[in-house]
């Protein structure tokens, strides 16, 4: 009954509050209550309504149902990047069908499989991730920004799996007309990658099931009949305005008695761009496990400060079903939580993360809380005016900028591979017996520069091992020297805690240290490795232009080295520092970071400083160990006694004891540890990659030289010339000729 308009009803009687109460006996402060919150309703409630009514219980509720508000007005704002999206698949449609049996063209192919995957991640809409408790209202929130009610929102924990809501133009043609599409995870500990949405094969290889919106409720309901323990993600295909601007997720609540649940959303909101935190008014930010979360929250989320889009402009924390307060009452309850949250926040945490003072934070953050009810406009209407500027005035200005960048990058690094190739072939055919002995001193030349390159490569493993150990010892010595309890006490005391707030945040508190303090080693080391990679991966690429020449005068033909490299990245396990490198180095890392799960707005590196670091930083390292952690912390029981004038020192006595007790430090250095050995491994597979290439490259050359037909180079001449100018003139300007191409053009690829 929560959409019964006790109100309505009421007045269509003719009774006010108390007359209603008097006739049915009640207090009329009940009455009030049911009319703000009519799902707490009971049913002899409800049938004695209807007895006084003289209405049979169907009438009554088909005839009295609240307003719902509208589905958020979202114009589109992406429709000329849709217009371009289509204009590049017209041009490319004809070609491909030429090129695709014919494997002269691979490169070709593998240049626009590359286009592709380079719009689909840098042209995603910015992801929208809901979270909360299980009882915050997030699937009802969805199903009104939408104005479908597609998903599950009853108040109870219902959803038990992420779904991930994408407007229905956006649907793979190989669904059908199945609007839902459900996936099981790649491992036990690695979900399904939404990011590969695009990916047929990928997502062939891990459906369970697929249908309409009905399927929903059956394989993703924690109260179905048959628990479906498999399903790990589904996606929900909707014709909303709102979803041309954005994809939107909703998230298992935490906190239930599911772990599974907030694993999964701990795991989905470190891929998201804006978060919407939400938590019922009457409870708000009550629970140590939704304020823990909360924090969670600010550690993972991407650092946009630009002149544009001020700090935090992405995180909304919103009073869901803020009618239950009241309008009188919710900007008292807004303003005293977020104070009373920020003082969970400690400095350095602050300091480590956004690189500002706790003071200045403090002011940002607490203009970024808001009230939302479905029965009350005025209660959700600053949170729908802030969020649709961030969708519609503030995003797409950098989502744009970046996709055109990044395709006008792509066009030039195109036209300069194919350029290179023209140059190489007319270089042998030019010169055959100049381009054999090249060739065969690269052979020879071979096993010492690939040892040389081992050598280097060596050197920085012995750099990784270094900082394992010197990292983990230094943060052991940090917890010994500064987690002691004259600290504790005084922490105690900087926060005029009484009893029962020390007992409930201290070992929050503390938690916040720990990761700050680890945040502050790593970088240290990580700042120094970055540089060491820059110089090894510069040192490798002449190496390998050495082996792979070919002279043309005085001019010599580079080996595609950044090609080599980003084929290394995308391809390896595991990145460890190599990714909070490659963040920094443009478009070379920043879509494959996203492609592996890392949120857009922290590969497009808009952060503090203006560079990638800090909000990569956080995804890649913070987010995978800290939650279990925090979560961790908060249910450690402190059994200490704390009567009397010395319970300060006796609990402070004791988080000591428990912190030892439950060896927190391990999970830090842990988190160091498999930091560097991802860093070891994802080196090892990106070398190993690059040599491979190097291998493929000199084959292709003794291919080529041992051709005894001139004019099989020739044709391949002529073949690298077509190439260099199809991909310099991509269409991607907007243009007459764009439209144009799309009038006169049916053939999609």
């Amino acid at each position: 009954m929560n959409d019964f308009d006790l109100k309505g009803f009421r007045e269509k009687l003719g009774y006010t509050q108390a007359e209603l109460a008097s006739v049915l006996q009640c207090g009329q402060d009940y009455i009030s209550r049911m009319e703000k919150n009519p799902g707490n309703m009971s049913l002899e409630f409800f049938m004695n309504l209807c007895s006084v009514a003289r209405m049979l219980p169907n009438d009554v509720l088909s005839n009295f149902k609240l307003e719902q508000p509208k589905a958020l007005d979202i114009p589109n704002v992406y429709g000329e990047e849709a217009l371009k999206k289509e204009a590049l698949r017209y041009y490319i449609a004809p070609k491909m069908k030429d090129y695709i049996e014919k494997p002269e063209y691979r490169s070709a192919i593998n240049k626009i499989n590359e286009l592709d995957e380079l719009i689909n991640i840098y042209g995603a809409k910015p992801l929208v991730a809901l979270l909360g408790p299980s009882d915050a209202g997030k699937s009802t929130m969805i199903n009104s920004l939408t104005g479908i009610d597609a998903l599950l929102s009853q108040w109870t924990p219902t959803t038990s799996s992420t779904v991930y809501i994408k407007h229905i133009n956006d649907k793979p043609s190989w669904m059908g007309k199945n609007n839902v599409s459900i996936f099981k995870a790649e491992t036990h500990d690695k979900g399904w990658n939404f990011r590969k949405i695009h990916d047929m094969n990928y997502c062939k290889a891990h459906i369970l099931h697929i249908g309409d919106y009905d399927i929903l409720e059956k394989y993703c309901n924690r109260n179905s009949e048959n628990s479906h323990r498999e399903v790990d993600s589904a996606v929900v295909y909707l014709d909303s305005n709102i979803l041309l601007s954005c994809d939107i997720v909703d998230l298992p609540g935490f906190g239930t008695e599911e772990m599974d649940d907030t694993v999964r959303a701990q795991r989905a909101k470190d891929e998201a761009d804006i978060v919407l935190f939400l938590c019922q008014s009457n409870s708000f930010l009550n629970k140590q496990s939704d304020i823990l979360f909360l924090k969670d929250v600010i550690r993972t989320l991407p650092v946009i400060n630009t002149k544009e889009i001020p700090l935090l402009s992405n995180l909304f924390v919103i009073a869901s079903q803020a009618h239950v307060v009241g309008p009188e009452k919710i900007s008292h309850v807004l303003e005293t939580r977020s104070l009373a949250f920020s003082e969970q926040l400690s400095d350095e945490l602050i300091n480590q993360i956004f690189n500002i003072s706790k003071k200045n934070f403090v002011e940002i953050f607490k203009r970024r809380f808001f009230s939302y009810s479905l029965d009350n406009p005025v209660l959700r209407e600053k949170f729908e005016n802030a969020f649709r500027e961030l969708l519609v005035n503030l995003l797409p200005t950098i989502r744009k900028a970046k996709l055109n960048k990044a395709i006008d990058d792509f066009k030039i690094e195109s036209r300069t591979i194919f350029s290179n190739e023209v140059k190489k072939y007319e270089a042998i055919l030019q010169d055959r017996e100049n381009s054999r002995k090249e060739y065969e001193k690269a052979v020879q030349d071979k096993p010492k520069k690939f040892g040389e390159i081992n050598v280097l490569r060596n050197q920085l493993i012995t750099f990784i091992d270094k900082s394992h150990k010197s990292n983990t010892l230094e943060i052991k010595l940090w917890e010994k020297e500064n987690i002691t309890e004259r600290y504790i006490v005084d922490l105690i005391n900087e926060k005029k805690y009484d009893k029962k707030q020390a007992k409930e945040y201290l070992l929050s508190n503390i938690s916040d240290l720990y990761y700050a303090k680890m945040q502050e080693i790593l970088k240290g080391s990580v700042s120094e490795f970055n540089n060491m990679l820059t110089q090894f991966f510069e040192e490798v690429e002449k190496k390998a232009n050495s082996l792979s020449k070919i002279s043309v005068g005085e001019v010599q033909i580079p080996f595609d080295f950044k090609g080599a490299l980003a084929g290394g990245i995308a391809g390896a396990t595991v990145l460890g520092g190599l990714g909070l490198w490659a963040a920094t180095v443009g478009n070379l890392g920043g879509y494959i970071l996203v492609a592996k799960g890392v949120s857009l707005l922290s590969a497009l590196g808009i952060s503090v400083g203006g560079t990638a670091a800090a909000a990569s930083f956080v995804a890649l390292i913070g987010g995978p160990v800290t939650i279990g952690i925090a979560l961790a912390l908060g249910v450690f029981a402190i059994a200490t006694s704390l009567f009397g004038d010395g319970w300060k020192k006796r609990l402070a006595k004791e988080v000591v004891k428990t912190l030892e007790k439950k060896k927190v430090i391990n999970s830090y250095s842990d988190a160091i540890a498999k930091f560097w050995n991802d860093s070891k491994i994802g080196l090892g597979e990106v070398v190993e990659e690059i040599l491979r290439k190097i291998d493929e490259h000199l084959e292709n050359l003794k291919t080529i030289i041992e051709t005894n037909d001139p004019k099989t180079i020739e044709d391949m001449i002529a073949l690298n010339k077509g190439l260099e100018d199809f991909f310099g003139q991509l269409p991607w300007e907007g243009s007459e000729s764009t439209v144009l191409l799309i009038e006169n053009n049916t053939g999609k690829y």
